[in-house]
Formats: structure tokens, C-alpha cells, sequence
């Protein structure tokens, strides 16, 4: 009797042992499907783009179908919109892209950020595509954007590519072509896009600046023909940061954003500045596409309609000069010693954009203490000590000519 039930137990403690292989078999084989869809999952879509996006219904519907009308694969590519508690109709346009096309992600958020910053932060969060791009919400993709920046930074073993934009001021009736160091062969009945007076400014300044200040800061064209300027050494060959950020015309590796924790930093303008270097002090293998155009850039100017860097203010200017402190502050943490290559155009916009402001004598004085600030550790030039020297004096003698108007109140 002992031995049967002796046999009866081992019979039973096979069994348990046979079935739970087989369970621990099966759970193993599901853990590995689950994982390689979850790895498959993440790595479906080639491209997330990202779209800050406030209060601009009139403009949306035309930016998103530059998305759809890509020739790249829809499926390929990841469009996360993010409103910044728009009150117009942005939302329910939004919301309607994202109902309709299932890789359109909606992120709402209660409260405004104050600038495309934050949205695009949480944008990259959320980002799943290998690599990414950002269009702002009122302009607009070229139909081979994606398509061939994407195959430009697959083939070419670098690890950002950038081209062209127009700018264009539908209300003005203009057209220019973003700035480039390099002869090109595009548009060449437009003129190039680089910081000059408005027509509000008197003649004389607007003579000396397109005839002398410009040609000092821009320099001339390099000679030659150049399709595309590849860059291996940044340190070595700077001339490229000559160009304007425009953030909109570039696709960055994500895996590099996330690995050096690259952010946008809480500035309303010189946010995207900031990034691009950062993202550069970061790489060596830059391509540049002299002679495509990625993106049309629209120009919001109007009483009733600005875009939120055409908003003259305080803020504006005192952020504009953080901004361009912190670039210059990266650009001494990585020890790139040309500075001025990158900020002097930068300077000299924020001197136009100084000239059409009527701040109060206290902002004055803090716009003047973070000018005296940048100018200690900012790695100059000539032209860029001009620049600081021209921005002091302009600020003393706002703050002259309102202490004389109260005094003769």
C-alpha cells in the first residue's frame, strides 16, 4: 500500500513538474511576443514631428496638411500637437486631425506656457519616431521635406540635416530665401534673409546698415558650387553657424536629444538657438542642403495678428538678451572660441528690435546690467564690442531722454 501511494505522489510531482514547464514555456514565449511588439511598437514610426501650437486656427488646417500631403509614407511619420490652451478654434481642429488620422496625437494642456517651449518639451517626451522634426503651427512643409531630409541623414551617416526656407509676408507681398555663407543656385531672384532695419527707422541708419554694418557681419559669398556642405568638425569649420537656427527646417536623431538631455530652454525668443548648438556642440557630422528648400516660413506682423515674437516688450527684449547670454555661455562651456561668428547677427537684431521698444528708465536699467553681464564672458571681436558699445549708449540714452522729458514735466 505504501508503495502505491509512494508511486501515486511521484506520479503526481512529474505531472506538476511537466505542467509548470510547460506554463513557465509558455509565459516565456508570451513575455518575448509582448517584448518584440513593444520594441517593434517603438521604433514603427521613422519621423515625430512636433507642433507648438497656440491661437492659430486661421493658419493650422493648411500647416497639418503640408504634414498629410508628404511624399513620405503617412504611416511612417508621428505628428504631436500640442496646445497651448489656445481659446480660438485651435482645439477642436486638433482634436479633429487626431480622431481622423490615429498617428495625429492631441496633447491639451489647461494653462498657457508662454511660449512654444514648453510644448515642444513635452513634445519630445512624448516623441516615438527615430527621429524629429518641428513645424511651427502657421507655416508649412515643402511636399519632399520629410521624405528628403530623412533619406539625406539615413545615407549619409551624420547626425543632423538641415536646408532652406522662404520667408514670406503675405501682407507686404515678400519673399526672401534664408541666409546662406555658401553661393547657391535657388531663387535667385530673391534676396537673402538676414536681419536688417525696418522702414520705421530714418534713412541714414538704414544706409549705413545695409551698405557697412551687414557686409561686416555677413561677410561675402563663399565662391564655388556647393549642393551640400557636409561638416565633421565644428571647432574647426564654423562658418555654418552663420545661418539662422530655423528649427523648422532640421531633423535631429532623437537618440542624442535624450542622451545629452538636450531641452528648450524657458525663453520666448533664442529658445530654438539654444537647442540647435547645444544639439551641435554634441555632434560632429552636420549636412547642410544648400539648395533645398524644407519649409515656407510666414510672417505674422499685423496689429490684430502677431505671432508672439513680433510682440514688442519687455519680455521680449529682456528675453531675447537671457537667451543669447546662454548661448554664449555654452558656447564657453564646449570651448568654441568664435562666439561672435554665431551672436554678433543676433546683437545687431536685438538693437533694431531696442530701437522700436519705449521701455521705463527701471526696465532700461535691467536690460543695461544683463548687456554690461553678456559682455564679460562673451568671446568677441571688433564688430562685437561695437555691438555691445552701440547697445550701452542706446540704453543710456533712452534712460537721458526720459529723465529730461520728467524734468520738464
Amino acid at each position: 500500500m505504501n508503495r502505491i501511494n509512494s508511486l501515486f505522489n511521484f506520479s503526481n510531482k512529474l505531472i506538476l513538474t511537466i505542467l509548470n514547464s510547460k506554463i513557465k514555456r509558455q509565459q516565456s514565449i508570451l513575455n518575448y511576443i509582448v517584448e518584440t511588439r513593444i520594441g517593434v511598437f517603438n521604433i514603427t514610426y521613422k519621423i515625430s514631428i512636433i507642433m507648438a501650437i497656440f491661437n492659430v486656427e486661421k493658419y493650422l488646417r493648411k500647416s497639418l496638411d503640408s504634414i498629410i500631403n508628404q511624399t513620405m509614407n503617412l504611416n511612417d511619420i508621428e505628428v504631436i500637437m500640442v496646445n497651448d490652451a489656445s481659446t480660438d478654434k485651435s482645439k477642436s481642429i486638433i482634436t479633429e486631425y487626431s480622431e481622423k488620422y490615429e498617428n495625429f496625437i492631441a496633447i491639451h494642456l489647461d494653462e498657457n506656457m508662454g511660449g512654444a517651449y514648453g510644448p515642444r518639451n513635452i513634445g519630445l517626451k512624448k516623441a516615438t519616431g527615430k527621429y524629429v522634426m518641428f513645424l511651427d503651427s502657421d507655416d508649412s512643409y515643402l511636399n519632399n521635406a520629410c521624405q528628403l531630409l530623412h533619406d539625406k541623414i539615413e545615407k549619409n551617416n551624420v547626425d543632423i540635416v538641415f536646408g532652406r526656407y522662404l520667408r514670406i509676408d503675405p501682407d507686404k507681398n515678400m519673399i526672401k530665401k534664408s541666409y546662406t555663407p555658401y553661393n547657391d543656385e535657388i531663387y535667385l531672384e530673391y534676396s537673402d534673409d538676414i536681419f536688417n532695419p525696418n522702414n520705421n527707422m530714418p534713412r541714414f541708419i538704414r544706409f549705413f546698415w545695409k551698405r557697412i554694418v551687414a557686409k561686416m557681419i555677413y561677410g561675402r559669398k563663399i565662391n564655388g558650387k556647393f549642393k551640400e556642405i557636409k561638416i565633421n568638425c565644428l571647432l574647426k569649420d564654423p562658418t555654418i553657424l552663420k545661418i539662422l537656427p530655423s528649427i523648422w527646417t532640421k531633423i535631429f536623431k532623437r537618440e542624442l536629444i535624450e542622451k545629452y538631455n538636450i531641452e528648450f530652454p524657458s525663453f520666448i525668443s533664442g529658445e530654438d538657438l539654444n537647442f540647435i548648438i547645444e544639439y551641435y556642440f554634441n555632434t560632429n557630422k552636420i549636412l547642410f542642403l544648400n539648395n533645398d528648400v524644407i519649409c515656407k516660413h510666414f510672417i505674422r506682423d499685423k496689429k490684430d495678428d502677431k505671432s508672439i515674437t513680433k510682440k514688442i516688450s519687455f519680455k521680449l527684449i529682456h528675453d531675447s538678451l537671457k537667451a543669447y547670454s546662454a548661448c554664449s555661455d555654452l558656447c564657453n562651456e564646449y570651448n568654441f572660441k568664435k562666439t561672435y561668428i554665431l551672436l554678433n547677427p543676433f546683437l545687431l537684431n536685438w538693437i533694431i528690435i531696442f530701437l522700436s521698444y519705449n521701455g521705463n528708465i527701471k526696465q532700461n536699467k535691467i536690460l543695461l546690467d544683463e548687456v554690461k553681464d553678456m559682455k564679460k564672458e562673451y568671446k568677441s571681436n571688433l564688430i562685437g564690442n561695437l555691438l555691445f558699445s552701440s547697445m550701452i549708449v542706446l540704453i543710456k540714452l533712452s534712460n537721458l531722454k526720459k529723465n529730461l522729458n520728467k524734468k520738464v514735466n
